[in-house]
């Protein structure tokens, strides 16, 4: 429960006596306590009150990273759903970028200030929805697509597995784009038009739930959440995003996430909701290698045990050994996807997806199975559903062929080392 006090944790006892007037002036009849920064102890005792009764703000003094991983990122894991503002005299070029990315560069004071920009500051939190939805009582599972490298192929294995995925489930399959220099999604006859993922996003932070279906783009069943534009110089709240996931999660059988090498702190997240998270590389050495340095980013962030790789264009003249990619990679291997990039272009240039009985949408087909069946989406006894559905859409059933089924793998597609 917020009480009637606002708190300042300064280090600059000058700068803090000069936003104490401020705040005194907006909030007349709140108690106003000013602590020290630099104590670990009165920190910490400020972060055990908390379970009491939190402030109704918290204006944390930030000048560099030093203030970041000692005050600011404690109060954030403390509560998320605090109410916490920036201030300062001058702050850190790298560490205000870093601000920005946390989702808190509309709540950065910059000293001297005014009355009128702080009561526009705490008015937009009092009224904002940023903080954490209360989660349902049940979430879809999200698949993330990252590339190894750009060009991989990764946007397009991305559209394909949800389109078949909204095809074998017959329910509602999200497909979000967080490339913000305007995805490969938004290409694609149909995704263009309705709402775009910033207007998904606002909604959602207004409402607390998605748009209705016939706002959103979509196309083949998937609901189509891209920029449709370039967006270079726009962000994305990382907090918002977190209960948009969340919303789009509560209304859909499936989520995939397109992250487009993206690696800003909400599609960072996004990966570590993921159950699994698929690399796309090319089979050849430089696209192995590359892929090889985003495994360390991977590792850094903790989610290696989740990653799976994807071998695009495999069978091409320069493709390497299963068991040698693995090895260069540094990922297990869950699919490998044949040279198809020929047939890829001409379907994308017309709006369209691979014909669903070429060699590329079969071994897609085997994926998705896969990946189902490690989430555990279908009962058991649709197993046999399943095989007619892969059949199907087979290349050999337009020979009216059959193909030979391999042995189930020996351990699951989807685990945490």
């Amino acid at each position: 429960m917020l009480s009637d006090r606002i708190v300042l944790l300064a280090r600059d006892l000058e700068a803090a006596s000069e936003l104490r007037e401020i705040v005194a002036q907006c909030n007349p009849f709140h108690e106003i306590l000013t602590l020290d920064a630099g104590d670990p102890a009165r920190i910490q005792d400020f972060l055990q009150s908390l379970a009491s009764g939190k402030p109704d703000f918290v204006f944390v003094e930030i000048r560099d990273f030093r203030d970041l991983a000692e005050v600011f990122e404690p109060l954030m894991n403390a509560d998320p759903a605090l109410r916490l503002l920036v201030y300062g005299r001058k702050i850190e070029n790298h560490t205000y970028l870093e601000l920005h990315r946390l989702g808190f560069g509309n709540r950065i004071l910059h000293l001297p200030a005014r009355r009128e920009q702080l009561e526009r500051i705490t008015d937009d939190l009092r009224t904002s929805h940023s903080a954490p939805l209360p989660p349902p009582v049940e979430l879809c599972p999200v698949i993330s697509f990252l590339p190894g490298k750009p060009g991989s192929g990764a946007s397009t294995a991305a559209w394909h597995f949800a389109a078949a995925c909204a095809e074998r489930l017959q329910g509602r399959v999200a497909l979000v784009d967080l490339d913000l220099n305007c995805g490969v999604h938004s290409l694609f006859i149909g995704a263009a038009s309705g709402m775009n993922l910033f207007d998904a996003i606002s909604v959602v932070d207004h409402s607390g739930r998605l748009p209705d279906a016939e706002y959103l783009p979509s196309r083949d069943g998937v609901l189509i959440l891209s920029t449709q534009r370039r967006c270079r110089s726009s962000r994305i709240d990382s907090r918002l995003f977190d209960n948009f996931l969340t919303a789009v999660r509560a209304a859909c059988n499936l989520v995939v996430v397109d992250h487009s090498g993206n690696w800003e702190r909400f599609s960072v997240q996004a990966m570590k909701a993921s159950a699994v998270v698929f690399c796309v590389s090319g089979n050849d050495y430089l696209s192995l290698a590359q892929t090889h340095r985003a495994a360390a980013l991977i590792e850094e962030e903790g989610f290696l045990g989740s990653v799976r790789l994807i071998l695009n264009r495999h069978g091409s003249s320069f493709s390497v050994p299963v068991e040698e990619a693995a090895r260069l990679a540094g990922f297990q291997i869950a699919a490998t996807l044949p040279n198809s990039f020929s047939q890829l272009q001409t379907a994308l240039r017309r709006g369209r997806r691979a014909d669903p009985r070429s060699a590329y949408s079969s071994a897609l087909a085997d994926l998705v199975t896969q990946t189902l069946r490690s989430l555990r989406l279908y009962r058991e006894e649709d197993k046999a559903q399943i095989q007619r559905w892969e059949d199907s859409r087979s290349w050999l059933a337009a020979l009216g062929l059959s193909r030979r089924r391999a042995s189930a793998p020996s351990s699951p597609l989807i685990g945490r080392s």
